[in-house]
């Protein structure tokens, strides 16, 4: 009986022992999985924080992009330095005054207030020609009431020269975009097309008429 209760004893314990490594065998897999999903899973991390670093990269490219292309439209070029100007070279701008004018006060003060509302600098010369038109070839800008009007036709957006300046040019430019208009400007009723400039002088003479009757 002893025997057989030794017997007993030591067959249980084989089966424990053999029970014990299958267990530690398995714990090690176990653990082996588990630090492969976690490599794979920082693995993907590092991908997807590369992935929106790129994106982020691009759009921020796009956008400086977009916003040059804007800056283009409007008639804006970057010097040596990077500084923005008008196209050609034209850094000289603003609401110019000859001397004899700058020295009449009523003068000088609607010259200055123009020169704020239109982000200007306010510029007193030997002349009052802005020197950005000089040696142009191009004629003097016309004096009208109307300044602007949309050629529906042809998806054009007509605007005076001489108003197509200051701190808005950008936002007027994307506003036209925006409304599926290209801008074209004008100085006299030469540059616009027959169309147009019939349009133009109706509704200068409906201006001028309201004018009068407001009078």
């Amino acid at each position: 009986m002893p025997d057989d209760t030794t017997a007993a004893i030591q067959a249980l314990l084989q089966q424990v022992t053999v029970l014990t490594e299958t267990v530690q065998t398995q714990q090690k897999h176990l653990d082996a999985l588990k630090t492969h999903i976690l490599d794979e899973k920082k693995d993907a991390l590092r991908e997807k924080d590369t992935a929106l670093s790129s994106v982020d990269k691009i759009l921020a490219q796009l956008e400086t992009q977009q916003r040059e292309k804007a800056l283009k439209l409007a008639g804006f070029e970057r010097d040596a330095a990077g500084n923005l100007v008008l196209g050609g070279g034209r850094t000289e701008r603003g609401v110019f005054l000859t001397r004899e004018e700058a020295r009449d006060p009523v003068k000088y003060r609607e010259a200055k207030a123009k020169a704020e509302a239109e982000g200007l600098p306010l510029r007193v010369s030997d002349t009052a020609e802005d020197p950005t038109r000089r040696n142009t070839g191009q004629p003097d800008i016309m004096k009208s009431t109307v300044f602007t009007f949309d050629d529906d036709f042809t998806k054009t957006r007509f605007i005076r020269a001489d108003m197509q300046t200051g701190a808005g040019i950008v936002q007027r430019r994307l506003a036209a975009e925006r409304e599926g208009f290209t801008i074209r400007t004008f100085r006299t009723l030469e540059d616009l097309p027959e169309h147009a400039a019939r349009k133009f002088s109706l509704m200068e003479k409906a201006a001028n008429a309201g004018g009068d009757d407001a009078n």
